[in-house]
This record gives C-alpha cells, structure tokens and sequence, in this order.
C-alpha cells in the first residue's frame, strides 16, 4: 500500500483482489477506512462489467426461462433486445434514468410500431423493476393508432364453411369459427376428441427459441384449458379423417385469404374467426360468462367486449330496429 499526502488530501495506491486502485481522501485515513473504500471501489466496478442493461436483460430472461415462460415470450424477450441500439445495452442498469428510458423508446419509436414500442418498454420496465424495485419511471408512449380489419357477417362464414368441404382446411377453419386459437387447434390430436363429441384443450403449439413449432403441455392462460361439446357433424369429419390437421399452420391464413378472394370476401386473417365467435354466441343470446368458458377467457376479463364483440350483421340489426320503433312512430 502506497499513501501520498498531497495538499490537503492524501491519495492511497493499494491492490485489492488483485486489482490495483487509487484512492483519494480529504483527510488522512485509517486502516479500516481505506479497506471498507476499496471494497466498496470493486463493487462498483464488478457492477459496471457485469450490470450493463444487457447482463441484466439476459438475467432476467433466464429467471423467467427457469420459471416456465413460453418459449413465444421468451423469443418476444430475445427479438427485443436483438434491435434494442447498442449505446443502450451497453449502459450501467444502475446509472439509468428517466431521461435515459425516454430516449431510448423515442428513438425505437421511430423505426418500430406504436405497438411494438410499448412492449418495448414493458420489456425494460419490467427488468429495472425486477432489479431496481424502488426504482419507477413515467415515460411517454406513441399513441396506438387502431387498425380496422374487416369483420365478417354470417353469410360470409356459412359461404367459407361451404367452399372449405371436402378440402385439408375444412376442420381447422370450423374449429376456428368455434372461437378456438390457432395454436389450441395446432396442438390437437384425436385422442383430445372423446366419443361423446367433447375436445378437451390443453396446450398450445407454440415457436421455441431456435423458431421451431413446438408442443407446449399447458395452453395460453389458465381458462383456456377448457372442454368444449363441438358438433356431431364436425366431430365425426375429424374421426373420418383420422387426425385434426396435418401441415404447416401458416398455410391455413395464406389459404383462407385465396379462398376470401374467390369468394369475393374482403380479406380478414384467421384470428377474426374468434372474433366472429363471440359476436355470433352473444347475438344467440348466451350470457357473458358463457361465451368467457367456451372461448377460454378468465373470468372478468373484459378482452371479449373491447376486442371481439362486435355488432354482427349490420344490415340485419338495422331492419330489427326500424321494426321495433314502427309502432312508436306510425
């Protein structure tokens, strides 16, 4: 150990586990002053070499790997950080502020979705949160601008429902129009069909982290492991082909939309289906909580009156209405 006096501080050159540093006091230090301030030196330094915003970001992914996270949000946690700019990743978690947080999402915001943004920041605001817990920063987020996809009519499912007889898609779509996810309907076989016509659904065919499709033996949330009665007519169409579907599932959204062409449908993706679903159960009078179990969504999720019901059959709804105020106003 080297102690300078210079002035009036006094400088100590030191080796502590096996690094050397230099110390300034403004006083003359004793023994365990300096040990406790090269200790607190080397902590400072470990934290910086390993508690980048990177070391962090990948910490965190492996806790949540270890805890049973899909392996979709795992790949979603790994894409973020792939495009997440370098000068960020490099950055101390521990020297991060709010200003810090802000630019970043300002400047993904701009090659990125509104969309795409927020999950970018719920990404990074979930790790500081996990390892900076007294830590909250309010940043401001692009507003979402909502997309408006066509919703389809019942004329325009019972017309799909005819043209797909007799074809490799016919049981995927009808399962589809009974408000099943694609990767529900991905990862079912024939023993998930019973003879008394129930399909029981219990996982989810989901991408890996090398972007392989996979079998995963839980499915997306918890109501979504469900039992559901689905037609005769459907069920025995399954039986006589003897498997669900075979094939890779994108096909199934590049087929709807050739068919949705030919049949002079405005184009929708497969997901509207679910859509569909909802709307047409509500229009049939079933109650809330009855269209939440078949769909498999949680109890008191409010998903299905933001995103999926939506006013089925316009035109018939109008003539209803009109009928309606004929003996008001004649």
């Amino acid at each position: 150990m080297r102690i300078e006096k210079r002035g009036n501080s006094y400088r100590i050159q030191s080796m502590y586990k096996g690094k050397r540093y230099s110390i300034t006091f403004d006083h003359k230090p004793t023994q365990k002053e300096i040990t406790l301030a090269l200790a607190e030196r080397y902590q400072k330094n470990e934290i910086h070499k390993n508690g980048t915003v990177a070391y962090y970001s990948e910490k965190y992914i492996d806790d949540k790997r270890n805890r049973g996270r899909s392996p979709t949000t795992i790949t979603a946690y790994q894409s973020i950080i792939r495009n997440t700019p370098e000068w960020f990743l490099n950055e101390s978690l521990f020297d991060i502020d709010e200003k810090d947080l802000q630019k970043i999402i300002d400047e993904y915001s701009l090659t990125h979705s509104p969309k795409s943004t927020a999950n970018f920041n719920g990404f990074y605001t979930s790790v500081l949160s996990e390892y900076r817990p007294a830590t909250t920063f309010q940043v401001k987020l692009p507003q979402r601008v909502k997309k408006l996809s066509y919703q389809p009519s019942t004329n325009d499912i019972m017309r799909i429902i005819e043209a797909v007889q007799n074809t490799r898609y016919s049981v995927f779509l009808q399962l589809s129009i009974l408000g099943l996810r694609r990767g529900e309907i991905g990862a079912l076989t024939l023993d998930d069909l019973s003879e008394q016509n129930i399909l029981t659904i219990s996982k989810d065919l989901v991408k890996d982290e090398n972007n392989r499709y996979v079998v995963k033996e839980t499915p997306k949330t918890t109501a979504s492991n469900r039992r559901i009665l689905i037609p005769a007519a459907l069920a025995d169409e399954i039986r006589a082909q003897g498997y669900i579907y075979k094939g890779n599932i994108n096909n199934v959204n590049k087929y709807l939309h050739t068919l949705q062409d030919k049949l002079n449908i405005p184009q929708f993706n497969l997901h509207i289906l679910r859509h569909f679903s909802a709307a047409y159960l509500n229009k049939m009078g079933f109650t809330r909580d009855q269209i939440l179990d078949f769909c498999g969504w949680e109890k008191g999720s409010n998903v299905m009156e933001k995103v999926y019901s939506y006013n089925l059959d316009p035109e018939e709804s109008q003539q209803n209405i009109a009928s309606a105020f004929n003996s008001l106003i004649n």
